[in-house]
C-alpha cells in the first residue's frame, strides 16, 4: 500500500530547514509516495520545477529514513 509522507516533511522542514520550507510553500511538491522502502516524488504540475539542491536534500532526508529512491534501483535484464 502506498503512503504519502509529505506531512512529515512539512513538519520537519518547518522546524529544521527554512529554505526547504520556503520552497515547499510555493506549492511545488504534491507528495512523496512510499511503497515498502521505495519512494518517489510527485510534483503539483508539469510546470513545477525541483531545483537540484532541493532534489538532493529530499533524497538525503528520505535515505536517512531507510528509503530508496525509485530510480536508484538497479534493474537486471
Amino acid at each position: 500500500m502506498d503512503e504519502n509522507i509529505i506531512d512529515e516533511l512539512w513538519e520537519y522542514a518547518e522546524r529544521e530547514n527554512k529554505r526547504i520550507y520556503k520552497w515547499l510553500d510555493k506549492d511545488n511538491l504534491s507528495s512523496i509516495i512510499v511503497d515498502g522502502n521505495i519512494f518517489w516524488f510527485e510534483l503539483t504540475s508539469s510546470l513545477s520545477i525541483m531545483p537540484n539542491w532541493v532534489f538532493y536534500w529530499l533524497k538525503k532526508w528520505c535515505n536517512k529514513k531507510g528509503l530508496t529512491y525509485l530510480y536508484d534501483i538497479q534493474t537486471k535484464f
